[in-house]
């Protein structure tokens, strides 16, 4: 026998179970690397850099040999010069009134020497007295030359004492001479009177070994 559906028993709604909803799937995204940024510049200006160091490093060094040679070259001939001057044997001797060779550019001729107390205005210290020198110098090179008392001309006693000059006083042979030319002047050093010997000395110029020396007493 078929039973009524209207009197079967209540049967609650039960609700379907819930399943977790799944998230949809994105793939990872991919970012390309940085690039590196190029260094060329940084390259050019190391090495434009170290050119310009290594140029003044090489300048540096030429200009001190360079120097270093000059001087060098300077030391020697004034030690070259120092040596013959003080070795009077070795310089040729002039007599007064007579001239003589010193070398192809210069002939030289000591006139007189004598003696003074000085001026109103130039007066030597006490004690001491003006050795005046009168000298002539002769051009005999090919080309003009200068003359310089103070280069060229110097005073000393047998000690190897020197004396300075009284370019006030004296008035010497300085300037330029044509080929072929004279210059005569006076030269005037200051010296004690109590010395009577002294030695003269011409030098053809800075550096140079020709010389001639005079014995001058008064």
């Amino acid at each position: 026998m078929q039973q009524d559906p209207s009197q079967q028993p209540y049967q609650p709604y039960q609700q379907p179970p819930q399943y977790p909803q799944q998230q949809p799937y994105y793939p990872p995204m991919i970012t390309p690397p940085p690039q590196k940024k190029s260094r060329t510049w940084l390259w050019i200006v190391l090495g434009v850099v170290a050119l310009v160091i290594l140029g003044c490093i090489g300048f540096t060094t030429l200009a001190a040999r360079t120097a270093t040679n000059t001087i060098n070259t300077v030391a020697t001939n004034v030690s070259t010069t120092a040596t013959t001057a003080s070795n009077p044997s070795s310089a040729p001797k002039g007599s007064i009134g007579k001239a003589v060779v010193v070398d192809s550019d210069w002939t030289v001729t000591l006139n007189k020497v004598s003696t003074s107390t000085g001026s109103e205005f130039d007066k030597p210290k006490a004690g001491n007295i003006f050795l005046v020198v009168n000298v002539t110098l002769k051009n005999t090179s090919s080309t003009t030359q200068n003359a310089s008392t103070v280069v060229q001309w110097s005073l000393k006693d047998s000690t190897g004492q020197t004396y300075d000059q009284d370019i006030a006083f004296g008035k010497g042979p300085d300037g330029t001479i044509a080929t072929g030319g004279l210059l005569r002047g006076n030269i005037a050093y200051e010296v004690p009177k109590s010395v009577h010997s002294y030695i003269l000395q011409f030098v053809a110029g800075i550096g140079s070994s020709d010389l001639v020396e005079w014995d001058v007493s008064i």
